[in-house]
């Protein structure tokens, strides 16, 4: 029987990649005081860079697959997010990450995650958003100011339902959307992944229609009671945001 539970717990070790930092201390740590609503400190940043590679040897390095869905998909967040800020690290930052090859930066250059060569689009398309519903887009940020913002801390495995519900109410009280009388001005990120967005659909809202009433119904989860009332109310068209893709720079 001893011998049965001993075999048992080193292949739980072996399953678990236990070198690697689920809580993903590193990243925290060299966000600290570098983000908040207003944007992000890059000078900051920039004095520590040596903590951002060390945080992506780590990434780099990591076996995904005895991850949980939990630790996959806080490890492909934080992974889009870190390279997306080295970057910008490395490129000045510039005006715009879209002056980066020409605008296509998310297709040209592979990053290392746990093996494997990914471009920035594949870490969000191929594996963050196919673990998670349309919260994931409040926390991956392509250093934009039309993006959500940025969180200030790491993603983790723990805890994970009510991160990803902070930052959708973040992003909620921020730039998910605009109110002008009786029209709502919604990111184009809605209209965008807007199959990320239907399954919050609840019913029909008068005036609106397709991605804008999904996105009337992911929102009215992460705003308070008046607005919420707002939002369902019926009264409301909708138009798209224009995307603000200078830097998320503070």
């Amino acid at each position: 029987m001893l011998m049965w539970l001993t075999l048992v717990a080193q292949l739980a070790l072996a399953d678990d990649d236990s070198s690697f930092d689920h809580a993903h201390t590193k990243l925290t740590a060299f966000l600290d005081g570098a983000v908040d609503a207003r944007g992000v400190d890059y000078a900051l940043l920039a004095s520590r860079r040596d903590q951002l590679d060390a945080y992506l040897a780590g990434v780099q390095e990591v076996d995904a697959a005895g991850l949980s869905r939990p630790q996959q998909l806080a490890l492909y967040v934080n992974a889009y997010n870190a390279y997306t800020l080295a970057l910008m690290l490395d490129n000045g930052p510039p005006r715009s990450i879209q002056d980066l090859d020409g605008g296509k930066v998310w297709d040209t250059r592979t990053f290392v995650v746990a093996g494997q060569p990914l471009t920035l689009n594949q870490m969000e398309h191929e594996h963050a958003r196919e673990l998670a519903d349309g919260r994931i887009h409040a926390v991956v940020s392509c250093a934009s100011r039309g993006c959500p913002p940025l969180p200030s801390r790491a993603l983790t495995s723990s805890g994970q339902s009510a991160q990803l519900d902070a930052a959708a109410r973040a992003w909620a009280s921020s730039n998910a959307f605009t109110l002008e009388g009786d029209t709502i001005a919604l990111s184009k990120i809605f209209d965008w992944y807007s199959g990320d967005f239907a399954p919050a659909r609840r019913g029909d809202l008068a005036e609106v229609e397709g991605p804008a009433e999904a996105a009337l119904w992911f929102l009215s989860s992460f705003v308070d009671e008046a607005t919420r009332d707002k939002l369902l109310s019926g009264t409301l068209s909708a138009r798209w945001q224009d995307y603000d893709w200078s830097i998320n720079k503070r």
